[in-house]
């Protein structure tokens, strides 16, 4: 990298207060390429009527996480243009960005700021919008630059949120703090007797690990590029040891997996079983009950639960163990004496010295991501909690009376379904084969090109069509939909035992519009995990609502059915394990 464009970096961090220390990390994702700092982004169009606009400004701020020294974070800041002033809710002290609040029918227009020292680009995440209000890194904008989103929302009343897609750097931009809800209602929705107001609340489920300062620290190296980043501390709704004072009635949570890599196995402490009311796509028809409920990156779950029986006790939502979604090495591991102490003893036999730089680390610190003088990648893995273990994660205690309560109605409303012989291949699935080329995860055997999509991901507008996600590890690379022995990567054994070894569950996360799942195939006994850790998660799916996010777990395979109304464009597809996304598992679905 030249003098000159190291230069023009420093100015611009300076510019941005975030101090020399962060210069001294190229390791954090910025942006070097000259042209990036002169993308401006797209501005508004004059025959846009919006019913409600918005500025939202990504920035670095500081907020109080912990004890002592506040943190420094990069968060979304929303203020109301024009329209109802309750479209934009702050939250208070809070490192999280506003919940912004829309209505089916409604025309918005939202005015991204971009203030942050990288490129940055926002996906609204399940909502229903054209190519050019999607988020695809193609229309990222440099810092100081504006980009203008224009929509009418199409969505039915759901739960969504809002994210950062921008190349190579939505894992760590989405780890330091960017990221919102979005609360579409309608009138259907609006009419059943739900809990309203305060008995309708958010939990934003992450995991954060935190330096001696109560500075984010982010390591994407080594390890952590083929697992994902998995913190040392679970934070809700952007604080730790989140406790609710709650009242002995009936409550609705919107529940969102906001984390990078890590599943949750929710459940209930004093055994009441998971009553499931909406998913991605908003209300299911009936209620659905499961005695825990997986909920993997980018999915949400709307979930209810009656405190009227925990009246004057503590209740806690907590995820439980489970097994089969990590590489059986790292299984092994945590099966022979936990995690941390298997990583300290490796470490005590000097792997700990491994990438020790002050420029290999990765740290949301006002002194600069910078240094743990000397912690290495496997330091860093040293100090998380495993996947798969036992956590609380909300403390709900009902001290609180209520003299009134919602019972959860039988029916809550209508869900359209997509019929198998209304698509274009009911006999033909088109293919989302999950590989591997060397320690890199692929798509249909390619990595991610920016335009780039195949004849297999080319779809014509306004069609339904059946899918089909499997692992194809140690399997040809797709071209087109046959299989291509030259330059794939993928040929010979030990390319086939890597794969094995690399055998893990993917989010698999598709934009544009929700889809229904049609089938899920359990993974036989000989797979990667057998059926044993498959057996500890399978009852925790829910497949009956509307989903643009889909756990898939090693050797399962997945068929759906997805929609491609109204828009043309490039909308990607994707693990929504966001270290996984960066590495290129990502692809372009062209609708023409």
């Amino acid at each position: 990298m030249n003098d000159k464009i190291n230069l023009k970096r420093r100015r611009v961090l300076q510019t941005m207060g975030l101090g020399a220390a962060l210069v001294s990390t190229p390791s954090f994702p910025i942006i070097l390429k000259k042209e990036a700092f002169k993308r401006k982004g797209r501005q508004a169009t004059a025959a846009f009527a919006p019913d409600v606009e918005i500025e939202l400004t990504a920035s670095v701020a500081r907020v109080p996480i912990l004890q002592g020294r506040q943190t420094q974070v990069w968060r979304y800041e929303g203020k109301v243009l024009k329209g109802d002033p309750a479209s934009v809710v702050t939250l208070p002290d809070n490192y999280l960005g506003p919940i912004l609040r829309f209505r089916t029918g409604q025309r918005v227009r939202v005015w991204m700021k971009n203030r942050l020292p990288q490129n940055h680009i926002i996906h609204w995440h399940g909502m229903h919008v054209p190519f050019e209000a999607d988020g695809h890194p193609s229309y990222e904008v440099g810092p100081g630059g504006t980009y203008v989103y224009e929509f009418e929302v199409r969505n039915r009343a759901s739960t969504n949120w809002f994210h950062p897609h921008t190349h190579h750097a939505t894992a760590a931009q989405a780890y330091a703090g960017l990221a919102g809800l979005v609360i579409v209602e309608d009138d259907e929705e609006r009419a059943l007797p739900l809990p309203r107001g305060e008995f309708d609340l958010p939990l934003i489920l992450q995991d954060r690990t935190f330096t001696p300062d109560n500075q984010l620290l982010y390591d994407h190296r080594g390890p952590l590029s083929i697992l994902g980043f998995l913190g040392e501390r679970i934070v809700v709704n952007g604080k730790p040891d989140l406790a609710l004072e709650v009242a002995d009635r009936s409550y609705r949570f919107r529940i969102l997996n906001g984390s990078n890599a890590r599943i949750f196995k929710l459940a209930w402490s004093d055994g009441e079983p998971v009553t499931v009311i909406g998913t991605d796509g908003g209300l299911l028809e009936r209620p659905v009950i499961r005695p825990y409920l997986m909920i993997s990156p980018g999915e949400r779950y709307e979930i209810w639960r009656d405190f009227r029986g925990a009246r004057g006790r503590e209740v806690v939502l907590e995820s439980r163990e489970f097994k089969g979604t990590m590489p059986p090495p790292y299984e092994n591991a945590l099966g022979s004496g936990g995690m941390r102490d298997r990583m300290r003893q490796l470490m005590g036999g000097g792997m700990g010295r491994m990438g020790g730089s002050r420029r290999g680390m990765g740290m949301m610190g006002s002194e600069g991501m910078g240094g743990m003088g000397g912690m290495g990648p496997m330091a860093i893995l040293s100090r998380h909690l495993p996947q798969g273990s036992r956590m609380e994660l909300v403390r709900f205690r009902v001290n609180k009376k209520s003299k009134e309560n919602q019972p959860l109605p039988d029916r809550l409303r209508s869900i359209p379904r997509y019929r198998l012989e209304e698509t274009v291949n009911p006999n033909q699935p088109r293919p989302i084969a999950l590989g591997n080329q060397g320690r890199n995860f692929t798509l249909n055997g390619h990595l991610f090109e920016m335009t780039g999509a195949s004849k297999i991901e080319t779809f014509p507008v306004n069609t339904l069509h059946l899918l089909e996600i499997f692992h194809a590890h140690g399997e040809m690379k797709m071209n087109d939909g046959h299989s291509d022995e030259e330059g794939s990567g993928m040929t010979g054994m030990g390319n086939m035992n890597l794969a094995m070894m690399l055998a893990m569950a993917h989010p698999i996360h598709l934009h544009g519009a929700y889809f229904q799942i049609a089938e899920r195939i359990a993974p036989h006994g000989d797979s990667e995990h057998g059926a044993e850790g498959y057996e500890t998660v399978k009852d925790g799916f829910v497949d009956e609502g509307y989903q643009e996010t889909v756990l898939v777990m090693p050797g399962e395979r997945i068929r759906l059915i997805k929609p491609f109304p109204d828009y043309k464009g490039l909308f990607l597809y994707h693990c929504h394990n966001l270290e996984h996304e960066n590495a290129g598992m990502m692809r372009n679905f062209k609708v023409v």
